[in-house]
Parts: C-alpha cells; sequence; structure tokens
C-alpha cells in the first residue's frame, strides 16, 4: 500500500523577515533598558524621574546604529562602534538564516525556478529591514529625543545593508550576483584571503600605534587623569568607554598614521605631520591628538606600506595564490579593503557631547581613500617581490639542473612529463 508524501508547507518570506526582525528586537531593547537603568542608579538617579530610563534606552538603542540624539543638553551621534559592530554581525547572521532557509526550499522543490528564488529572498530580506529599521527609526525620533540627520540615515542604510548583503553572500556566494559571477573564482578567493590579512594586520597595527603613543607620552597621560577626583576609578571607567568606541579609535588611528588626520572640534585636525592646538577632554586616547610628537613618527605611513608588502609576501602559499591572481587579486582586495574601511569612517566620526567633541573623528571622505592607497603601494610592492623572487627561484633550478642524476630529479612528476615530450618529438 502507497502512501501520499505529507505536503510541504513553506512559509512565507514576509513572515520569515517579521520572525527574524523580532528576534533581534527582543534581544536589543531589553539590553537597551538594562543599561539605561545603570546609568540612571549609579549617575543621576537621585534627580531624575523614572521616566528618563525609556528615553535614555530608546536614544541607545538609536545611537548604536548611527542615529543622532540630544538629552541633558548633549549631543551623541558618535556611535558605540563595538556594539554596533555586535548588532551588524546578529543581523548578518539574521540575514544568513533568512537567505539559507529560502535556498533549501528552493532545493527540495524543483518546481521553484531561479527568478522565484531571488523574489523570495527579495522579499524576505526587504521585510527583515524594514521591520526592524521603521520601529527603531520611530521609537528613537519619538522618545529617545533622535534628531533626523542626513548622516544617521546614511549610517542606518549601511549598516542594514551590508550586513544582509554579507548574509546572502555566506550562503549564496557571488555566482548568483550578474556582475560577479563572471569573476575568477580564484581571483575572488585570492581576495579575500589577502583583504582578511589586511584588515587583521591594520587591527594590530593600530593598537601598536597607541601603545607606543602611550610610551612616550605617558607622564601627559597621568597628569591629565589627576583632574578627577579618584584617578583609579576615573581610569577604569575611560577605560571601559574606550573599549566600547574601540573599532572607531582603530579606525581614527589608521587615519592619524596615513597623514589625513582626525579632526578634534575646535582645535582643528591632527594627524602624523601636525597635532591639534584645542583643548580636548581627558580621555587618555584624546590626549593622544594634542601635543609634540619626536620628528621621526612623521615617516609612520611607511608602516601602511609595510602592512601591504607583508600581507602579500608571508606565506609560501599565500604568495603563490595571490601571484596566481596578478593584478585583478589585488584590485579585488583594495576595493573590499575600501568598502570596509569607508564603513568604518561613517561610524567613526560624529558628537560626543562639548568640550571637543563637538566634531570628532577623521574624515569619511578622505580617510579610507587614503588608508587604501598607502596600502595598495605596498601590495603593489609585495607582489613584484613575489615575482621577482620566482624568477630568480625558476632561474636558479635550471641552473644546477645539471647537478641532479636522473634518480634524483626535482619536481619528479614534471621532470617526467618533459621526458615524455621530448621522446614523442623524436
Amino acid at each position: 500500500m502507497h502512501t501520499s508524501p505529507h505536503p510541504r508547507t513553506h512559509r512565507h518570506p514576509i513572515l520569515l523577515g517579521l520572525l527574524e526582525a523580532l528576534r533581534i528586537d527582543l534581544i536589543a531593547v531589553p539590553a537597551a533598558f538594562v543599561v539605561a537603568t545603570v546609568f540612571w542608579i549609579i549617575g543621576l538617579g537621585s534627580q531624575l524621574p523614572y521616566s528618563i530610563i525609556p528615553e535614555w534606552a530608546f536614544a541607545l538603542w538609536g545611537v548604536a546604529h548611527g542615529l543622532s540624539v540630544s538629552t541633558i543638553g548633549f549631543d551623541f551621534s558618535l556611535a558605540p562602534s563595538l556594539v554596533t559592530l555586535g548588532i551588524w554581525f546578529f543581523f548578518a547572521a539574521g540575514a544568513k538564516r533568512l537567505v539559507a532557509s529560502i535556498t533549501e526550499e528552493e532545493s527540495a522543490d524543483a518546481d521553484i525556478v531561479d527568478a522565484a528564488g531571488w523574489k523570495q529572498v527579495g522579499i524576505a530580506l526587504a521585510t527583515y529591514v524594514l521591520a526592524y529599521a521603521v520601529p527603531m527609526v520611530s521609537l528613537t525620533l519619538l522618545l529617545g529625543e533622535g534628531s533626523p540627520t542626513p548622516l544617521g540615515f546614511l549610517r542606518i542604510g549601511l549598516l542594514l545593508l551590508s550586513a544582509s548583503a554579507a548574509g546572502f553572500l555566506w550562503v549564496r556566494g557571488v555566482d548568483d550576483i550578474p556582475r560577479l559571477r563572471d569573476l575568477d573564482s580564484e581571483v575572488w578567493a585570492a581576495g579575500a584571503h589577502l583583504v582578511k590579512r589586511l584588515l587583521w594586520g591594520s587591527a594590530f597595527l593600530a593598537v601598536l600605534v597607541i601603545a607606543a603613543g602611550i610610551v612616550l607620552r605617558w607622564s601627559e597621560l597621568s597628569e591629565s587623569l589627576q583632574v578627577y577626583s579618584s584617578p583609579l576609578s576615573a581610569g577604569v571607567g575611560l577605560l571601559v568607554i574606550q573599549i566600547l568606541f574601540a573599532p572607531g579609535i582603530l579606525f581614527a588611528t589608521l587615519s592619524w598614521i596615513a597623514g589625513a588626520g582626525v579632526s578634534v572640534g575646535v582645535g582643528g585636525s591632527s594627524s602624523v605631520f601636525h597635532t591639534a592646538t584645542g583643548p580636548v577632554p581627558h580621555v587618555p586616547v584624546l590626549q593622544l591628538l594634542v601635543g609634540d610628537y619626536p620628528a621621526w613618527t612623521a615617516a609612520a605611513p611607511v608602516l601602511l606600506v609595510l602592512l601591504g608588502v607583508l600581507s602579500v609576501i608571508l606565506g609560501r602559499d599565500h604568495a603563490r595564490q595571490v601571484m596566481g591572481a596578478s593584478w585583478a587579486g589585488l584590485a579585488t582586495a583594495a576595493v573590499k579593503l575600501f568598502v570596509v574601511l569607508q564603513v568604518l569612517a561613517v561610524f567613526a566620526r560624529g558628537a560626543m557631547g562639548p568640550l571637543g567633541l563637538s566634531a570628532f573623528g577623521p574624515s569619511p571622505l578622505t580617510s579610507a581613500l587614503v588608508i587604501t592607497l598607502w596600502v595598495a603601494v605596498g601590495m603593489a610592492v609585495g607582489l613584484l617581490l613575489t615575482r621577482l623572487s620566482d624568477m630568480q627561484a625558476a632561474s636558479g633550478f635550471s641552473g644546477d639542473r645539471d647537478d641532479f642524476d636522473d634518480d634524483e630529479e626535482p619536481f619528479g612528476h614534471i621532470a617526467e612529463e618533459r621526458r615524455t615530450d621530448y621522446s614523442d618529438e623524436d
């Protein structure tokens, strides 16, 4: 007796998008209320009403996505970039689940054609973005004292759209994208591996430069903390705050190294070639932007060139992969690096209250471009060095060829193929 298979039930893409948006809301909103409540307790709880807690909560929710808010007379538009990065990963993971579930349904149902699959993915991701962004923006503007600025909306768009694109690429890759499907897979893979090295190397370089600045300016930084009633407690609290802004601080450090500079409010711009003149708040990482440095620090852009060189040549297999991808691979890595740095640049600039932070951060128009250009020069030098090394190795093997017996032929299978070709010619 044959039984008919159970009919497959598919959730509508709109429902899938709504569920994923609700999942992030259930994490982000309670977390914002917890942080706002802690601020109310340890800060001005005895002087402010309970109603300030939801205002702060929705303000924090919006600021973490790049919106501008005003509360208690302070303007905030500088996103806590470590929190923003965490939200980005949450959103990208949700997009990945959406695309994966629809892709599984496509593979299980042969009647679904490619066009219909693309349509379902688009509907699900669009619902996901709108169902999350619209309530968040509305509550921030209405209850969190948010301001509808063009830069804030640009940040939200970059955050949600880039995370959705990342979730799509994790599942389906570039083969389903019309313009990118023609790109050689080896070139794309080489560029992906290279840009990962560049990003990790950039973070490591920025940390080293900050550490060197702290060593060079240790006495001045110690004096700046003495203005607080409890320097030790202030140092711990400021350390926590600086960790929350770590990705933006690291990018600002790269901009300082590259010479593009970092704006410090009324104090002007500070870079490796010149320092700001105005006062800044007594925060260690900001104190590093003012004051004099030794003349030899003007050579700091060479560090970015060296980063590009080392990212290409370190590791024999990796170097050969980059050499095989040639200039197209370097161009792919440079474009990816620029896109990531440009997004960081947009989130690394803004206001965080008065006194030197009303306009703080690297320029979103030039910083990413200048950093990418310095690194690209290093990558080009690294590729040339790899090619020269490979040519010298090849000439060395051909010159020493007579020193090997037939039984000791290096690269055995290549030698056998050559002997076979010669025998065929005879």
